[in-house]
């Protein structure tokens, strides 16, 4: 909690004292954050730093960031694909949190170039280089279970 309190209050004091539009420009909000603690602080980012024409950049090594990032964007879709059950995903994500996929962007600096990562068509993340560790990690774990059963690898 010690390096997200200054944030915290900056962005409070920023948002209470002046009318004009923010950039908000974050580095790693999730560091020292255990994962429920990054969502929390996403939802909150999402919604104090999105009012109005503020903006909002992230950059982040976390997988649990992309992965509740796109959480918000596909809440956003849901609701506004069926907005008779707009009450329904508030409840289970805030609606002050939801991003609208035609204002949201992600990308990944890869051999000193930059690439999209969302997906043109979904509106959301697609798989990237820290999802692909995450799985990289359970194959391989999988696979010490089949060892230890005498079972071949796949």
């Amino acid at each position: 909690m010690q390096s997200v309190t200054p944030l915290l209050v900056l962005i409070e004091h920023l948002n209470r004292n002046t009318e004009q539009a923010q950039s908000f420009i974050i580095e790693e909000p999730e560091l020292n954050l255990y994962p429920t603690a990054q969502q929390g602080l996403l939802n909150w980012l999402v919604e104090k730093c999105t009012k109005g024409e503020n903006d909002l950049t992230i950059t982040t090594h976390s997988p649990y960031i992309l992965s509740h990032l796109n959480l918000l964007l596909y809440a956003y879709q849901v609701a506004e694909q069926h907005p008779e059950r707009a009450d329904e995903v508030a409840e289970l994500v805030p609606r002050e949190s939801w991003i609208n996929p035609k204002e949201f962007a992600c990308y990944q600096v890869e051999n000193g170039g930059v690439i999209s990562l969302v997906n043109e068509d979904l509106g959301l993340i697609d798989d990237n280089g820290l999802d692909g560790l995450s799985g990289d990690a359970a194959d391989a774990f999988d696979n010490l279970i089949r060892l230890s059963k005498g079972v071949a690898l796949k």
